[in-house]
């Protein structure tokens, strides 16, 4: 279609607010006599060829002012750390470079883009981990959860809490003869309410043993209790992703012998799989990063669980109405991994939508960072992504943020404009009433924004 003129429709007072609004009143799009309106529809995401791609943008950091400087302030260059968003700052742990591990800690604020060393890796600390990647944490209200990993000598399955105020390591020990799982790596931690949910995971590299098994952690009673799955049941593997929703763990990809993209949900209330089946080409990778995609966060309900199965009738039975947990999930966002053993990484970023449990792929533009796995993706706050680190061939210790908000309708035209090489000159406009028989004064003209244009034929 052949598109005539683009013309704005607006009040004086409208025209002489527009400026405060940021927006420049009401935009149609007039095609030649006789062809159906065009409007182009900026809300459906991803879908519109016209609609300007999200960006990638690589940051540089800031030197934090008032800090030892004989102290190195930025992480090195590392891979398979943990990471956890606390109050504004991504908090990393540990990690490795080649054949060496790490039991430094580091903060990153997100508004002044500034690092802190806050332990150093040659810190001894009693209650404190030791050097190890692979491993998994989680935030428990003001504490950081640290679980597993691989040490020089094989691998873990320890509990070390760090308090996020204080930055004081703590080590929990289960009551002896408590049932606790096997040491791993490579796993996958979520928090659900007061327990930490870890699946999976390699029990030992010399015979490769992935693990399938389930197991919830209590932060408060130091407890372990193995959840056995019921229904269909993922095989062993390592290097998965997972994220919740509710009181549903998704659980995609790994490697067991070769890299996978299956995807699973697992009701922790009853301890039920299911495999979920989609459409979109997902390509297999392990040692992906996964972030929750949150929504309008409602107040969190909490009601008491399902009772077990008992001999016993009960006279007052308990029901239970909507989650244990609400957490405001809406997608889960999925960015890089390695395919093969032959080093074959992707950079394709997707969106599961937890509700219609479908996949697709967000294209993407601009600073785009480099192929890796073993990074980190976390939210900054909106739809704002940041990554970090990570590795292929090569180490890292660099940042990309993507932001993935609708883009304005200013943004929007400007991109519609230049995708569709319609040619245009700029107009002028004047700050008067549109429905005056009086030509407006000389001296209020002003020169329209750069998105209003005359389209020519």
């Amino acid at each position: 279609r052949s598109l005539q003129f683009l013309y704005f429709i607006g009040t004086r007072h409208e025209m002489d607010t527009v400026k405060d609004q940021g927006g420049w009143g009401n935009l149609w799009l007039r095609p030649w006599p006789g062809a159906a309106p065009v409007v182009p529809n900026v809300r459906d995401t991803g879908k519109n060829p016209c609609q300007p791609p999200p960006q990638w943008e690589k940051v540089t950091p800031r030197q934090p002012g008032g800090v030892d400087k004989s102290v190195r302030q930025q992480p090195g260059p590392r891979t398979k750390f943990s990471s956890v968003v606390y109050d504004g700052k991504l908090i990393i742990f540990g990690g490795g470079y080649e054949h060496s591990f790490h039991s430094d800690l580091y903060e990153y604020t997100f508004e002044a883009e500034e690092w802190r060393c806050v332990q150093r890796d040659t810190s001894v600390l009693p209650c404190g981990p030791s050097k190890r990647r692979s491993h998994k944490a989680v935030v428990w209200g003001k504490e950081m959860v640290v679980f597993g990993g691989r040490t020089q000598y094989g691998r873990k399955n320890d509990i070390h809490l760090l308090n996020l105020e204080t930055y004081t390591w703590t080590k929990r020990v289960a009551r002896e003869g408590a049932p606790v799982p096997v040491e791993r790596a490579a796993h996958t931690a979520c928090i659900w309410g007061d327990e930490m949910v870890v699946f999976g995971g390699d029990k030992a590299e010399e015979s490769q043993m992935f693990l399938q098994d389930l197991w919830c952690y209590n932060c408060k009673t130091d407890t372990w209790r193995e959840v056995l799955g019921k229904g269909d049941v993922p095989s062993g593997r390592l290097g998965h992703v997972c994220g919740m929703r509710d009181d549903t763990m998704y659980l995609f990809g790994g490697y067991n012998g070769s890299a996978l993209n299956d995807m699973y949900a697992c009701d922790l209330v009853t301890g039920r799989w299911r495999r979920i089946m989609y459409d979109c080409a997902v390509r297999p990778a392990s040692f992906i990063a996964m972030v929750e995609e949150k929504g309008a966060l409602e107040e969190v309900v909490t009601v008491p669980k399902k009772p077990e199965a008992s001999t016993t009738p009960s006279t007052s039975p308990i029901t239970v109405e909507g989650p244990l947990h609400k957490n405001g999930t809406k997608a889960l966002l999925m960015w890089g991994g390695v395919f093969t053993d032959i080093c074959s990484y992707s950079d394709t970023l997707y969106r599961f939508n937890c509700e219609t449990e479908e996949f697709e792929v967000i294209k993407t533009s601009g600073e785009k960072p480099c192929e890796r796995l073993g990074h980190t993706m976390v939210g900054v706050g909106g739809r704002k992504l940041l990554l970090f680190g990570g590795s292929d061939r090569k180490y890292f210790n660099d940042i990309y943020t993507i932001d993935l908000k609708q883009p304005s309708l200013k943004e929007y035209m400007r991109h519609w404009i230049k995708t569709l090489n319609v040619p245009y000159r700029q107009q002028q406009v004047f700050k008067h009433d549109p429905y005056s028989t009086q030509p407006p004064a000389a001296s209020v003209k002003k020169k329209a924004p750069p998105f209003l244009f005359k389209f020519l034929t």
